[in-house]
């Protein structure tokens, strides 16, 4: 297709706390395991050389600068990861906001953000914080955002244990978790994102992703239905059925 020659790679700003399953979300849509090596380039475009001060160091300790662009051998997709907003502080969420400001007013469409994807890790005693709230107080320059909410297991968990001190059996209890989970969820945290100025696009769940056979299909699904651009929603799932094949073929031979 024309647009894959102008811009060849399908751009995400991956925003989440540290622990929030970032790392696990990219590796299953890029097909990878643990062992790939990331490659990361600075702001220039250049490759950065993995040692103790190198960019990959701080990508693996969380530290790393929102500017460098995150792959793998063969995939077309490069990931920009914020900062962790454990700490909820101004100057993260303006580095995020300069971040994709910056990016808009690039004149390649190569050179934008494509998607957000934005993570809501289920297993924080606090899930959608006020600081994380903030985020959807301002536009983000019309790129869409899917709001994932990660370890949704622990949600499952959490909701087996109260349905257990309701004197449920272990059997009846273990069948209703996810649907006592899933209520909790449409009635206590997507209010908070259904209350904001600039909702997300799109929203899900994941689960069990460590499991081999979850290959976050749900997320490629949503990711499609939250882009408006015909051109950047083919291109999109061009660059993921690209990255599938070339995997599964790696894997076979």
């Amino acid at each position: 297709m024309a647009l894959r020659a102008t811009c060849p790679q399908f751009r995400i700003l991956i925003i989440g706390k540290a622990n929030a399953g970032k790392t696990t979300i990219i590796h299953k849509l890029c097909n990878v395991t643990p062992k790939i090596k990331p490659i990361i380039y600075d702001q220039d475009g250049k490759e950065s050389v993995d040692g103790v001060t190198s960019p990959l160091s701080l990508v693996q300790r969380g530290e790393h600068d929102i500017e460098h662009q995150i792959t793998y051998p063969g995939s077309h997709f490069i990931f920009h990861d914020s900062r962790g907003f454990e700490s909820g502080s101004v100057e993260e969420m303006e580095t995020v906001r300069n971040f994709l400001k910056e990016r808009s007013d690039r004149e390649l469409l190569k050179d934008k953000v494509h998607a957000i994807w934005y993570c809501v890790p289920m297993d924080d005693s606090r899930p959608l914080s006020p600081a994380e709230l903030s985020f959807f107080k301002e536009g983000t320059w019309g790129v869409p955002v899917i709001a994932i909410f990660t370890k949704f297991d622990a949600q499952i968990s959490r909701a087996y244990g109260k349905l257990k001190e309701a004197n449920k059996d272990y059997q009846k209890a273990f069948q209703e978790a996810p649907q006592y989970a899933d209520k909790i969820l449409q009635d206590h945290y997507l209010p908070k994102l259904k209350s904001v100025p600039y909702q997300p696009k799109e929203w899900m769940c994941l689960k069990d992703m460590h499991k081999p056979a979850n290959n976050c299909s749900e997320l490629v699904e949503k990711t499609a239905a939250a882009i408006d651009d015909d051109g950047l929603q083919s291109l999109f799932i061009s660059v993921q059925a690209k990255d599938l094949k070339l995997n599964i073929k790696q894997a076979i031979g």
